[in-house]
């Protein structure tokens, strides 16, 4: 399981990193040659916002390795917080990619369309079952196993974040498939939601001993 979780973050990673090349090479390239005339080529909004965002995100997370300090419940804060920058790049992302391939619409079989939904609705209700559960048993550790609460505090948000980043795939297939925009960006727009309500929450730490914090 660990190195299934090591190889998704991974593809992740190479999918944000390609999409975010693509649209600084977008955003550079403002200069078309036809011919042999060059001619002035204009920036979209969404190339701007992918670039923006990304330096945005690649900023905050050099922000927040200068603060880490050196106790296990700061570290594990800290790779909570970069994660959930990676996913909201991905997020972004995966918008950006579906946004430039400038699909049209096509008709969609409403009983499709239902299947997502309920797909949807599976995604919300796993996020919510999963981070209550995980969040329990890492207070239950407390304070006696501090290994073994920071990996259930962890694996928390980890699911939720795996299961709000499911509706953009969700979102990103109807798309694909040849829904408008009009539906599409409700699943977008869910995850979205979803990603910032599922955000790193702090460790209640007030039970561990001092000396356990830099064990």
């Amino acid at each position: 399981m660990k190195y299934i979780v090591q190889y998704a973050a991974l593809s992740m990673a190479m999918l944000c990193g390609t999409a975010f090349l693509s649209g600084v090479l977008h955003l550079l390239g403002t200069y078309a040659r036809t011919g042999q005339h060059t001619s002035l080529r204009r920036v979209s909004l969404s190339e701007t916002l992918l670039v923006g965002g990304g330096c945005l995100v690649f900023a905050r997370i050099y922000q927040l390795m200068l603060r880490t300090k050196s106790d296990p419940i700061s570290k594990t804060q800290t790779q909570i917080k970069v994660l959930h920058l990676g996913y909201l790049l991905a997020w972004l992302c995966v918008l950006f990619m579906v946004h430039k391939m400038n699909l049209g619409p096509r008709p969609v079989p409403t009983g499709l369309l239902v299947v997502f939904v309920l797909a949807t609705a599976a995604a919300v209700w796993s996020g919510f079952v999963l981070r209550r559960t995980l969040f329990k048993k890492s207070a239950d550790a407390l304070p006696n196993n501090l290994g073994e609460a920071l990996k259930h505090w962890k694996g928390a948000h980890f699911s939720g974040f795996s299961n709000a980043m499911s509706i953009t795939v969700l979102g990103a297939v109807l798309k694909f498939i040849g829904s408008s925009w009009s539906v599409v960006g409700i699943f977008f727009g869910l995850s979205l939601v979803f990603l910032l309500l599922w955000g790193p929450r702090p460790m209640a730490t007030n039970s561990v001993p001092p000396a356990r914090l830099t064990a």
